[in-house]
């Protein structure tokens, strides 16, 4: 019985790499073939591989690079619902949230450093070339990698329209930020004390006109999603606590 079970997944697993490695006019055929047979399952299941392999047959590169953007893309964020599980279960001090946050760096290092690779290479790639995840991918992994001379570097290439607004509001922050500077748009925050404060903002009276304009949500609503929140008057009165803990935070900042 072991036996046959053994040949019946390898039989099994056999027949999903040929589906897999079927060509785009193969695929075709299958499908013919699957209806006139009646096979709705058969049918069902390849159909819808017909997208993926024209989209493989224009461009075989950027198909390959799409597919490796979007497995980042899948480490970076996954790692990081992790740390916040983490940080919320067990502290932000244990062990294993200390453990899972030198994971985090290390693969932030390696996925940095293989998407420079891919912008020297191609560009900053747009949506319409490879699809929003992996276009938003090259943004995380630059914002991740905090390392300012390699965001200072890229910061005009996101500038140049193939990344969204956001991304640079998020970006132009993160710089000013490792820099001790105040930040533009109110995008970067840090957490002292089980409080949430926001960086020093560089005008906060017009900050929500300069995140309408680049298309953030208001300041408020923003800081909302951290369990805070924003009022210019808050802000004015507690900004001397506030410049405090960030001056504190740039001088322990790991480099």
């Amino acid at each position: 019985m072991r036996k046959k079970i053994i040949c019946l997944i390898i039989a099994i697993t056999g027949t999903a790499i040929t589906a897999e490695a079927q060509s785009l006019s193969e695929l075709k055929d299958s499908c013919y073939s699957y209806l006139a047979s009646h096979d709705t399952a058969a049918f069902n299941a390849t159909y819808v591989k017909l997208l993926d392999a024209i989209e493989k047959d224009m461009d075989p590169e950027i198909y390959e690079i799409r597919n490796e953007l979007n497995d980042i893309r899948s480490k970076d964020q996954s790692i990081r619902i992790l740390l916040m599980d983490a940080m919320k279960k067990y502290g932000r001090e244990d062990k294993r949230t200390l453990d899972i946050r030198k994971i985090m760096r290390e693969i932030d290092l390696k996925n940095g450093l293989r998407v420079q690779q891919i912008i020297d290479a191609y560009g900053w790639l747009g949506i319409d070339d490879i699809g929003e995840d992996a276009n938003e991918t090259l943004f995380l992994c630059i914002q991740h990698i905090n390392e300012l001379t390699v965001q200072t570097k890229y910061l005009e290439a996101v500038k140049q329209g193939n990344a969204k607004g956001w991304h640079y509001a998020f970006l132009t922050d993160r710089i000013l930020m490792n820099q001790g500077k105040p930040q533009v748009y109110g995008t970067q925050t840090i957490t002292s004390n089980n409080k949430v404060f926001i960086v020093p903002l560089e005008n906060p009276d017009k900050v929500d006109e300069l995140r309408k304009e680049i298309g953030l949500a208001p300041l408020n609503n923003y800081m909302q999603d951290f369990g805070s929140e924003w009022s210019l008057d808050s802000y004015k009165k507690n900004l001397p606590e506030i410049r405090t803990v960030f001056q504190r935070w740039y001088q322990n900042k790991p480099e």
